[in-house]
């Protein structure tokens, strides 16, 4: 079997709805940037990762903040996917996407939102985490393909929380 890694992420903190707009129109707050930025000093990417991301405007300016800070220091960056479909994506939607990536990526970011990104992991490795925003969660997983992923396939690796270390 191959190693492979999944690096959970909850969005960073976003600001209320203004009247009128839609949830997944809402911005980050300043505290959801400065979370983002620290958690990724946290972690630094590998040239082969990928990344799949929620295409609301809160998910995308998170990983944005990721891959604008990775660019500062020279890392590799991760091939990255926004897509609808990871909007308000439950664990079963996002194990549906995982599962048709290329099997070249042996590690893969996912920046999503709550409920769905906490179900993930739990689903996954069966350690329950309620990941508040900007959470990172970095699971191993026994796989020799992504298509294989299912639950209780992981091991929870690190919890990150979003406010600090």
């Amino acid at each position: 079997m191959s190693q492979r890694q999944l690096l959970l992420m909850r969005h960073g903190k976003a600001l209320p709805a203004e009247h009128g707009q839609r949830d997944h129109d809402r911005a980050l707050a300043p505290r959801g940037i400065a979370n983002a930025n620290q958690q990724a000093m946290a972690i630094l990417p590998q040239a082969s990762d990928a990344m799949l991301v929620s295409d609301a405007v809160r998910t995308r300016q998170t990983a944005d903040i990721l891959v604008d800070t990775w660019t500062s220091t020279g890392n590799g960056l991760p091939l990255r996917r926004d897509t609808p479909s990871g909007y308000l994506a439950s664990a079963e939607q996002w194990m549906d996407l995982l599962s048709m990536e290329a099997d070249a990526h042996n590690r893969i970011w996912v920046v999503g939102h709550n409920p769905g990104i906490s179900e993930l992991v739990w689903l996954l490795s069966g350690t329950p985490v309620a990941m508040a925003t900007a959470d990172v969660v970095h699971l191993d997983l026994d796989l020799a393909h992504w298509a294989e992923i299912g639950p209780h396939c992981a091991r929870l690796r690190r919890h990150l929380p979003g406010r600090g270390h």
